[in-house]
């Protein structure tokens, strides 16, 4: 699976990428901002099966990058899991508005990350 992680974090970043690796047959890109994640997503040499995005980043915040994905046809098949802190109402209704495949409130364990990972890898055979 092609996954895009985008969060600001550095911590999340990297506790997020250390728990992917223990999948070798996941191809993970980082980046660090929401404008370099919708670069990313936009780059036609590139293509992604899965994107962790977090709500608040500099630029571009993960809810904005999900409505253009949704918007788009050339990227609706791609799979989100919005990963945040917020876990307030109003941000989660929002994203489950624009089209979220899943909503995870950090910190994420691994089991979790798996869980979803296999959710989502379901849901690509079964649109494949």
């Amino acid at each position: 699976m092609k996954i895009l992680l985008a969060d600001d974090e550095s911590i999340f970043r990297e506790t997020l990428a250390a728990i992917l690796a223990k999948w070798p047959e996941h191809q993970v890109t980082i980046v660090e901002d929401g404008v370099a994640a919708w670069v990313m997503l936009n780059d036609t040499g590139r293509s992604f099966d899965l994107a962790f995005l977090d709500v608040k980043m500099p630029g571009m915040g993960g809810l904005e990058i999900l409505q253009r994905l949704r918007e788009s046809p050339f990227y609706r098949s791609v799979q989100v899991i919005i990963c945040t802190a917020a876990n307030d109402r109003s941000t989660i209704a929002q994203a489950i508005q624009l089209g979220t495949n899943h909503y995870l409130v950090k910190p994420c364990t691994e089991a979790t990350i798996a869980a979803k990972l296999r959710q989502v890898g379901a849901a690509i055979e079964l649109a494949g």
